[in-house]
């Protein structure tokens, strides 16, 4: 008997036993389901078939899996019964794994951001126990975030990280100097909320090339190669490595019991509020999931001709937080190959007074071009008032401009590539 592909006409054969070939209880057309029990790297195989009592053995060249579920057609051809594996869906790959787990579980990083802040906001005061005329104690956030223990890291996205990458945070030196103080539980968080939001990239910092440089590193995409490298100052510096941090010590407040009996000579500390807890963690697990999605897109645009990159940074502005989408991409110079090489960076962001805004600097030949999208008509204008101060600007740095311009609406370019067969309907 054999188990051939139908739409090939090729048999990739299946030997079965002469038992199963002589089945009667098999009717041409027949579609039976078989699970794959055992798969050997030499071909050899255990079904089990539908209508079977025993499993079979069988050997093919075709990679099954096991536990894989197959379908397989009976038809008889020239007085033998034949078996025919029909098309089955290929197994998910880890990438698309990645992609269903982290895409319903993202949050806009500004929304996670603000709600952090406000969340924080709303822990209650530790109780005082400074005596009388003394100055009230401070709890630095560097020495609270060096004592929160840095979850793994998933290193899902091989181009993001080199070779040598693995997948455990380097363990944290012992402190063996003097033993100091906890600090009580909604301080600890405070100070790590604070210490994540005081990192935030400053507005003016990208203005140069080193400010901007370093947002980019900082931003989460890059951990695992920071890592990788060595360089052990992305688990401080990092914008996802103090979202971990900040998770973890969310997380092992949850697993406190609230009826826990306080240290001896330690006055009693108030639990907090559960909801909030739960609350923040769905929040921060958002974010991560956000970063994640950035990762898998760079991912996804590193296939094309054009590699991108894709991430968003998230700003510090006074006391408020905002995030600036951003997109580099290399240009190849046409289709043909033939143009000019140069790079394109498109840039959006959302301002309460403004609106949101769209631009793209391209970089061709050793010319410039600047266009913008503002959604307000109002911002538009203000943009093409600009624009003569600009192309001076540009022209003092010795770029040759090719074109400036401003216009009210939206860029019709999509920054949020989403990968193909990731949604299955079933009836």
């Amino acid at each position: 008997m054999h188990i051939g592909h139908p739409s090939s006409g090729i048999p990739l054969t299946l030997a079965l036993n002469s038992t199963a070939a002589a089945n009667p209880q098999w009717q041409n057309g027949q579609i039976l389901d078989a699970r794959v029990l055992g798969a050997q790297k030499d071909g050899t195989l255990l079904l089990q078939l539908e209508g079977q009592n025993k499993p079979l053995q069988a050997r093919s060249p075709l990679p099954l899996a096991t536990g894989q579920q197959v379908k397989l057609l009976v038809a008889v051809e020239a007085e033998r019964i034949v078996l025919r594996l029909l098309d089955t869906p290929a197994e998910e790959t880890t990438l698309q794994q990645a992609w269903r787990s982290a895409l319903p579980r993202q949050q806009p990083l500004v929304t996670v951001l603000q709600q952090i802040a406000r969340l924080i906001q709303h822990l209650p005061a530790p109780p005082s126990t400074t005596p009388a005329g003394a100055a009230p104690a401070t709890v630095p956030a560097t020495t609270v975030a060096t004592g929160i223990p840095l979850p793994e890291l998933p290193l899902p996205e091989p181009i993001l990280r080199s070779p040598t990458a693995t997948t455990t945070v380097p363990p944290t030196t012992p402190n063996t100097g003097p033993a100091t103080t906890t600090a009580p539980p909604a301080e600890q968080l405070q100070a790590l909320a604070k210490e994540l939001l005081s990192r935030l990239a400053d507005p003016q910092r990208l203005t140069t090339a080193d400010g901007l440089r370093q947002a980019v590193s900082q931003s989460g995409l890059f951990l695992e190669a920071r890592l990788a490298r060595g360089d052990t100052s992305a688990l401080q510096q990092d914008f996802r490595a103090g979202l971990l941090r900040l998770l973890g010590a969310v997380k092992e407040q949850m697993a406190v019991p609230a009826t826990a009996a306080p240290r001896s000579g330690t006055a009693p500390v108030p639990p907090l509020n559960p909801d909030l807890l739960l609350e923040l963690s769905q929040h921060i697990e958002g974010a991560l999931a956000r970063v994640k999605v950035q990762q898998l897109q760079t991912l996804s645009a590193q296939s094309g001709p054009d590699p991108a990159w894709l991430l968003e940074l998230p700003l510090r502005h006074g006391a408020e937080q905002e995030v600036m989408r951003l997109r580099i991409q290399r240009e190849g110079g046409g289709s043909n190959g033939n143009g000019a090489p140069g790079w394109s960076v498109r840039l959006h962001f959302d301002s309460a007074q403004h609106g949101g805004v769209d631009s793209i600097v391209t970089l061709l030949g050793g010319k410039v071009g600047v266009s913008f999208w503002a959604e307000q008509s109002a911002t538009a204008a203000r943009l093409q008032q600009r624009l003569e101060d600009l192309r001076g600007q540009l022209q003092h740095a010795g770029l040759e401009v090719e074109h400036l311009r401003s216009v009210t609406g939206r860029s019709a370019v999509n920054d949020d590539p989403v990968p193909s067969g990731l949604l299955n309907l079933s009836v």
